[in-house]
């Protein structure tokens, strides 16, 4: 097994996670654990929308939201052709739809939290972790997204969440492990976790 990890700059757009799939493509001999950034500039705009709602900027940050929404949609698009992107449409929309509804509860309570910060920043990573996993599985790399808010346990010092790594590598032999055997190329964000209570957190 190896860990192959790509920053921001190497997924930025499709031409840029084609370039990643061939890289996997050369190791897969060696199964490969892809993990993934957030695209480009993404969490400091999901930064920027945050702070924007917790300031009581309820448009300014619905407005940075559906920008990232169309630029993810866009990249997703033409990388996944027509008829999987209409099968993996929904997945996304989810996502943006669950930031918008976070997004407007801050901006209603008028205050941004490090727990909440955590929560917005962490769709980057999920984001991208999903429509590189999507195309890796279009490209026939049998790629499998895997929530590392299932796997990399934290404490709960939101921000600068410290892992807890004997409890994080049982779940990585329970959940990793098995893909890998079964020939699959689990693709996970890199910078988000979660506390043992479940709770999103950003390392």
């Amino acid at each position: 097994m190896i860990v192959m990890k790509f920053g921001g700059t190497s997924v930025e757009d499709a031409k840029a996670i084609d370039r990643v799939a061939s890289i996997v493509e050369g190791r897969l001999a060696q199964q490969p654990v892809v993990v993934v950034s957030a695209m480009a500039k993404v969490t400091d705009t999901l930064l920027t929308m945050a702070r924007a709602a917790g300031s009581g900027e309820r448009k300014t940050a619905l407005k940075l939201c559906r920008s990232l929404q169309e630029r993810h949609y866009n990249t997703a698009s033409e990388l996944l052709g027509t008829a999987l992107f209409t099968e993996f449409h929904s997945e996304i929309g989810s996502d943006f739809e669950a930031l918008d509804e976070l997004l407007r509860g801050i901006s209603a309570v008028g205050e941004i939290t490090p727990r909440t910060t955590d929560h917005v920043a962490a769709f980057g990573e999920m984001l991208s972790s999903k429509i590189v996993a999507a195309a890796f599985a279009g490209r026939g790399l049998s790629g499998v997204h895997v929530d590392s808010r299932e796997i990399l346990v934290t404490d709960s010092n939101y921000m600068q969440a410290v892992p807890q790594y004997e409890e994080t590598n049982t779940r990585l032999r329970e959940k990793v492990q098995p893909l890998l055997e079964s020939g699959k190329v689990p693709v996970m964000g890199g910078f988000i976790g979660a506390s043992g209570a479940g709770i999103t957190t950003t390392i």
